[in-house]
C-alpha cells in the first residue's frame, strides 16, 4: 500500500526498512491482515483491515495552526468491504449487507443500522453532516442534516432526520451507486442517469447554475455520456464514463477540477489532459482529484497540494493531472482512494481478500424465471422462489433494471427516444413466466398488492417509466389468460395517476416502437371489453373499474394524436359499447312498455318491472359519461349519446322563438338574437310568415337551409369562397365583431337542434374548434395552388433554397412571419418552420379575431359540450350532414299508412325515384325534410313515412310533405306517368313549401 498526504500510517520499522520516498509517498508493505477500504474527511481519516478491525484518527488544529491527530481507535467488525466517514459518524458495511455505525466521539460504540433498514445494503457514504445508503433493491435511504437540502427528502433546510429515511422521489430509479460531498449528494443509475440534490454554491450539481436543490435533479449535461461512477469532494465532482473519460465540475479554487484554471465550473468538462489515456478510477478528497489509469496503473492527481496529497514532489496547488510519483513503477496498483487532504493506493495480491459483496442491484432475468419453473412444485424451493419474486416484484427499482439491452450498451442510451430496455427478451420472459400459473397468480399478487401501491405519479428520469413497459406485458400475458381483471384496475389506476408530463413522456417512448404502442392499446381494449361485458347492477363498482381502463385509453389516444406517429382510430374503439347501447335501447323500450300502464302508480309495479326500470337508469349512467372517453367509440355509438344528452338537456319546457320572412331570413334572425335574450338551452321553433303556426322539426331544417345559403351572399361579406366554394372567414372586415359571434352562435344553435347548417366551411375550422392546429393538408383544401407550392419547397432537392429569394416578413397585407422577418433569408434548414408559420397566418394569425367571436357564439349556441367528442371530420359532418345518402336504406325502412309496399302506386313511386338524377334526389330530399343534405345523428336511422291520400280525381292534388316527421302525403295517383309528373313538380318548388 502507498499513501500521501497529512497522515502517516506506517509503522517506524516499516520506515526505517524501506524508507520515506522523497516525494513524500510511504509505503506500507502488504502483509496479513490487508486494508480494504479507506475514507477521509477534513476532520477524520478511518480505514478497514481484512481482519475485521476498522480504525479511525480525529483531525485536530491547535491555536497556532498545526496539525495533528488523535490517538488511532479501533472497531471490531466482521468483513468489512466498504467504509465511509463524515465529521462525526463512521459507516461499515459488511459483506452481508449489513452496516454498522459508529460515533465518532468518546465512547465510539457501534451500533447496527438493521433497527432501521430491514434489506441488505450495497453501498454507504458520508458527507460531512449526513449520510445515504443504498440497499438491494436500489434504494436510497439519508438522515442527518439537511441544511441545504442535502437528504433530498424535500424537508425544511433547517431539519435534521434522525433515522434511515428513504429518498422517495428516486425510489423507482434502479441506482447502482450513491456518493456524497461535503453538503452534496449524487446518484448513479445502471444505465448512466446521474441525480443531484443538496448545496450548489459551486455548481457541484453540475445543473449549470448555483442554486441549492432540495430534491434529486436529474444532471441533463451527462445523459447518454455512459457514466459509471461518481466521486464527490467537498464542493466539486468528477465523474467517470465507461470509455475512460473524466468529467469534473464545481469548485476549482483549488485547480482540483484539472483545467488549468482556478474557476468554477458549472456544467461537468471533460478533463482535457486525461483524454484518451482509458481512466478506470477516479477518486475525489476534500480539494483534491485522482485518476488511474487502467493500462498503465499510473496515478495522476491535481487541486490542492497543500500537504502533500498530490504525491508529486510539490506542496503547491495543481490545475492540471500529474503523475504521482511512486517510489518505483508499479503495476499492480489496484484500486486509489481520496479523502480530505489524504491519498492512498491499494496494491493487488498475490492471495485475494476475502470476497467483497457483490455491490449490484437485485434483478429479474431468464435464469432466475428457469430456476422458479423448475422448483415450484418443490415445497421447500418454493418457499425461497416465492421470497425472491416478493422481493423482486415489489421493487419498482429492480424491475427497472431489468432486460437491458445491453447490445453495444444501448441501454446507456435511455433517451426520450429508447427505453434502454429489450422488449423481445422482456415480452419472451413474462411468457414463458406464465406457463406456470402457481408463479403467475404469486406475481400478480406481489404486483397488486406491493408493487403498484408504492408506485409515485411523477418518477424522476427516463429509467423510472421502465416499469411501465413490464406492467403493460405482464397485464397482456393475464388478460390473455383470462384472469387478472383486478390487476387490470389497478395498473389503470397507476396509469392515471402519472403525471401529465410523465405520461407524454411515456407515451412519446412508446411510439418510437409502435408494436409495442400498439399492444399497450390492445390490451387495455380487451381488459375494458371484459369489464364492461361484466357490468351488473348489483356490483356498481365494475363501472367505476371500467371508467378507468377508458381513461387510461384516452390518455395514450390524446398523447398519441398529438405525436408525429399515430394508430388508426378503430384501434381504440370497444366494441362492446355497441352492445351496451342496444341493451339499454332495449331497456329504454320495456320500461316505456312498462310507464304506458303504470305513469302515475310506480309503487305498484312488481319485482322484476320496478329491476328493469332500475337496470335501465343503470345502464344510463354508464352511457352518459361515455363522452369522456370518445377514443373508445365507434361514431355511431358517438350518435347515439350525442341524441341522449341533447334530449335530456332540452327536456325543460320553453322554447326560442323566431318569426322569420322568407325574403329576409337573415337580417330578421340577426335582429332577433340581438334584441331578444333566451335561455341558449331551449330548444329553436320557427314560424315563417304568413304561413302555418310555430313548427319545430322540418321547419326549423329548412329554416337553417334556408339561412346557410343566405349568409354565403350576405352584405357585408363575413365568409369569402375559393374557387371551389369553400368558405373562410373574410380578413379585411375584422371590426364586424357582432356578425362574427352571430355567425359561430347560428352554427352552434344548428347543431344543438340537431339540423344542419351546409355553409362550406374547410375541415380547418373544425379542427380549431377542438383545440387542433390546422396542417399543410388543410390549406390544400382551402388555397390549392399556394399549398402545393409550399409542398414543392419542401420537396426541393437542390443544395440551397437561397435562390427562390424568400424571406419571413409578409406581404403588404401581411403581419411578418417572424420579427423583422423581411431580414431573414428562407433556407433548407428553416424551411419547414417558414411553411408552419405560413399555415398558421392563413388559419390562425390573419383571421384571429374573426375565429374568437365565432368560437364564442358558436359555444354559445350549442351550450351542451358533448360535441368535443368528435373527430373533426365526424364534428364537420354533424353539422354540414352527409351529401351521400344510401337511397336503398330509405326503402328498406319506409313505414306505410293506408297502402302497404305491393301496392301499384307505391310501387311506382319507388321506380320514378330510383330514376331521378342526383340533384332531383336532392330536391325530393329537400322537400321532404326541409334540407338536401342527410343530418348524420340520424342517417342510419332514418325512416321516411309514405301516407296515401285517396281522392276521387287524385291528378288535381300535388304529393305534400310533413317535413317533422319525415312524412310524404301521396294521393292515389292512377298510373305512373302522372305519379312523375306531380312529384316532380313538387320538388322543384319546394321553396315555396308551407305557403297558404
Amino acid at each position: 500500500m502507498f499513501l500521501w498526504g497529512e497522515i502517516n500510517l506506517a509503522k517506524p520499522n516499516d520506515l526505517a526498512e524501506n524508507g520515506a520516498s522523497e516525494n513524500g509517498i510511504q509505503f506500507v508493505p502488504t502483509t496479513k491482515p490487508i486494508i480494504t477500504s479507506f475514507s477521509a474527511t477534513n476532520s477524520t481519516v478511518a480505514f478497514s483491515k481484512s481482519d475485521g478491525t476498522s480504525y479511525f484518527l480525529r483531525r485536530q488544529r491547535d491555536q497556532d495552526g498545526i496539525v495533528t491527530f488523535s490517538e488511532t481507535k479501533s472497531v471490531k467488525c466482521k468483513h468489512v468491504v466498504a467504509s465511509s466517514s463524515g465529521d462525526s459518524i463512521l459507516l461499515l458495511l459488511s459483506r452481508d449487507g449489513s452496516v454498522v455505525y459508529v460515533e465518532l466521539g468518546a465512547s465510539a460504540i457501534p451500533r447496527s443500522l438493521q433497527n432501521f433498514i430491514k434489506k441488505r445494503i450495497i453501498q454507504v457514504a458520508c458527507g460531512d453532516q449526513h449520510s445515504i445508503v443504498l440497499t438491494e433493491d436500489g434504494q436510497a435511504l439519508s438522515w442527518g442534516s439537511n441544511a441545504r437540502g442535502q437528504l433530498g427528502l424535500t424537508l425544511p433546510e433547517t431539519s435534521v432526520v434522525p433515522s434511515p429515511t428513504p429518498v422517495a422521489a428516486l425510489s423507482g430509479v434502479p441506482l447502482v451507486q450513491v456518493t456524497a460531498g461535503g453538503a452534496h449528494t449524487l446518484a448513479l443509475s445502471v444505465s448512466g442517469t446521474v441525480f443531484g440534490w443538496g448545496q450548489n454554491d459551486a455548481g457541484q450539481l453540475g445543473l449549470g447554475d448555483t442554486t441549492d436543490k432540495s430534491t434529486p435533479v436529474t444532471v441533463e449535461c451527462l445523459n447518454l455520456k455512459k457514466t459509471v461512477s461518481i466521486s464527490c469532494g467537498e464542493r466539486h465532482t468528477a465523474v467517470l464514463t465507461k470509455g475512460g473519460v473524466v468529467l469534473t465540475f464545481g469548485s476549482g479554487g483549488c485547480g482540483q477540477l484539472g483545467h488549468n484554471s482556478l474557476l468554477n465550473e458549472l456544467t461537468p468538462r471533460v478533463v482535457a489532459e486525461l483524454w484518451g489515456a482509458a481512466v478506470t478510477q477516479v477518486s475525489c478528497g476534500s480539494n483534491h482529484t485522482m485518476a488511474l489509469v487502467g493500462p498503465t496503473k499510473k496515478i495522476y492527481s491535481f487541486g490542492r497540494g497543500e500537504e502533500g496529497q498530490l504525491g508529486n514532489r510539490l506542496t503547491t496547488d495543481c490545475s492540471v493531472p500529474l503523475p504521482v510519483l511512486l517510489p518505483h513503477d508499479d503495476r499492480s496498483i489496484q484500486q486509489i482512494f481520496a479523502g480530505g487532504n489524504q491519498s492512498v493506493a491499494l496494491r493487488s495480491f498475490s492471495q485475494e481478500p476475502e470476497k467483497a459483496h457483490p455491490g449490484i442491484i437485485t434483478v429479474l432475468d431468464m435464469d432466475t424465471i428457469d430456476f422458479w419453473l423448475s422448483k415450484c412444485q418443490n415445497a421447500k424451493s418454493w418457499c425461497k422462489i416465492r421470497k425472491q419474486i416478493e422481493d423482486i416484484f415489489s421493487s419498482t427499482s429492480s424491475l427497472n433494471a431489468s432486460f437491458l439491452d445491453r447490445s453495444v450498451d444501448k441501454h446507456y442510451r435511455t433517451s426520450p427516444r429508447s427505453s434502454g430496455l429489450d422488449l423481445v427478451l422482456l415480452s419472451t420472459a413474462l411468457a414463458k413466466l406464465a406457463t406456470k400459473a402457481k408463479v403467475l397468480q404469486k406475481v400478480e399478487t406481489v404486483v397488486r398488492d406491493c408493487l403498484l401501491p408504492s408506485l409515485t405519479g411523477q418518477p424522476v428520469g427516463f429509467e423510472g417509466l421502465r416499469v411501465y413497459y413490464l406492467l403493460v406485458e405482464l397485464l397482456q400475458v393475464l388478460v390473455r389468460d383470462n384472469f387478472g381483471e383486478m390487476l387490470s384496475v389497478r395498473v389503470a389506476d397507476a396509469f392515471l395517476s402519472l403525471h401529465q408530463d410523465r405520461l407524454e413522456v411515456l407515451v412519446r417512448l412508446w411510439s418510437w416502437t409502435p408494436d409495442f404502442f400498439r399492444s399497450a392499446v390492445e390490451t387495455f381494449c380487451k381488459a375494458s371489453r371484459k369489464l364492461l361485458s361484466s357490468l351488473d347492477v348489483d356490483y356498481r363498482e365494475q363501472a367505476d373499474f371500467f371508467m378507468k381502463t377508458a381513461g387510461v385509453l384516452q390518455r395514450l389516444h390524446s398523447a398519441s394524436s398529438s405525436g408525429s406517429w399515430r394508430l388508426a382510430e378503430s384501434v381504440f374503439h370497444v366494441t362492446t359499447v355497441t352492445n351496451t347501447i342496444e341493451m339499454f335501447e332495449q331497456l329504454f323500450l320495456s320500461c316505456n312498455s312498462i310507464l304506458q300502464y303504470y305513469p302515475w302508480f310506480l309503487p305498484e309495479l312488481n319485482d322484476e318491472e320496478q329491476r328493469t326500470l332500475i337496470k335501465r337508469d343503470y345502464y344510463l349512467s354508464i352511457l352518459l359519461p361515455l363522452v369522456k372517453y370518445p377514443c373508445i367509440l365507434p361514431v355511431e355509438c358517438k350518435l347515439k349519446l350525442w341524441k341522449y344528452h341533447l334530449n335530456i338537456a332540452t327536456l325543460q319546457p320553453g322554447y326560442i322563438e323566431f318569426t322569420i320572412n322568407r325574403a329576409t331570413v337573415q337580417q330578421d334572425t340577426f335582429q332577433s338574437l340581438r334584441t331578444s335574450s333566451h335561455d341558449p338551452k331551449l330548444k329553436l321553433a320557427v314560424k315563417f310568415n304568413e304561413e302555418y303556426d310555430m313548427h319545430l322539426g322540418g321547419v326549423v331544417m329548412e329554416f337553417f337551409h334556408l339561412l346557410a345559403k343566405e349568409l354565403q351572399k350576405a352584405e357585408p361579406q363575413i365568409l369569402e369562397k375559393n374557387d371551389d366554394g369553400v368558405a373562410w372567414f373574410s380578413r379585411n372586415v375584422a371590426q364586424l365583431t357582432d356578425e362574427f359571434f352571430l355567425l359561430g352562435t347560428l352554427c352552434g344553435m344548428a347543431l344543438y337542434n340537431q339540423c344542419l347548417m351546409n355553409i362550406p366551411f374547410p375541415l380547418a375550422l373544425f379542427k380549431k374548434l377542438l383545440g387542433l392546429k390546422p396542417t399543410l393538408d388543410d390549406l390544400m383544401e382551402l388555397s390549392p395552388t399556394v399549398a402545393q407550392s409550399f409542398k414543392d419547397l419542401l420537396d426541393y432537392e437542390e443544395k440551397t433554397v437561397e435562390d427562390l429569394q424568400l424571406d419571413f416578413g409578409g406581404d403588404a397585407e401581411d403581419l411578418d412571419l417572424l420579427p423583422n422577418g423581411e431580414l431573414i433569408q428562407v433556407t433548407k434548414d428553416n424551411r419547414q418552420k417558414y411553411v408552419d408559420l405560413q399555415v398558421d397566418m392563413v388559419f390562425s394569425r390573419s383571421v384571429e379575431h374573426q375565429f374568437k367571436e365565432f368560437e364564442r357564439g358558436f359555444l354559445r349556441g350549442c351550450p351542451s359540450p358533448e360535441w368535443r367528442m368528435f373527430l373533426p371530420d365526424q364534428l364537420m359532418t354533424l353539422l354540414k350532414g352527409e351529401e351521400v345518402f344510401n337511397w336503398d336504406d330509405l326503402r328498406q325502412n319506409a313505414k306505410y299508412q293506408g297502402c302497404t309496399s305491393n301496392d301499384e302506386v307505391i310501387q311506382n313511386f319507388w321506380i320514378v325515384l330510383a330514376e331521378f338524377s342526383v340533384e332531383q334526389k336532392k330536391d325530393f330530399l329537400k322537400f321532404l325534410s326541409g334540407t338536401d343534405r342527410i343530418p348524420k345523428v340520424r342517417s342510419s336511422t332514418i325512416k321516411i313515412i309514405i301516407k296515401l291520400s285517396c281522392y276521387p280525381e287524385p291528378e288535381l292534388y300535388y304529393p305534400m310533405a310533413a317535413t317533422c316527421y319525415w312524412t310524404l302525403i301521396l294521393p292515389n295517383y292512377r298510373n305512373i306517368q302522372t305519379l312523375r309528373q306531380k312529384l316532380l313538380h313538387a320538388v322543384k318548388y319546394c321553396d315555396t313549401f308551407g305557403l297558404q
